[in-house]
């Protein structure tokens, strides 16, 4: 069973895991990946200066495979 880590991205900066996970495909990591994400922004939205919370999904050579990201954006709509 191939083994995956991830990287956190949030209000405290980079968080690299040292543990590796076993999924049985790439996109059971990556739904995994999507859930850790749903709670972190459970735990808080993202803030400004980045607006961004991510999780970065590497093989068990850490080669990047994928990044899943939540970007908080606020769109103004007062008149100038």
């Amino acid at each position: 069973m191939p083994k995956f880590y991830f990287q956190l991205f949030d209000r405290d900066g980079v968080g690299a895991t040292e543990t590796g996970y076993d999924f049985d495909t790439i996109e059971a990591a990556k739904a995994e990946a999507r859930r850790v994400l749903a709670e972190m922004a459970a735990e808080g939205l993202p803030a400004a200066p980045l607006n961004m919370l991510s999780v970065e999904l590497f093989d068990e050579s850490r080669r990047p495979l994928a990044e899943i990201r939540l970007i908080l954006e606020e769109i103004s709509k007062e008149p100038q």
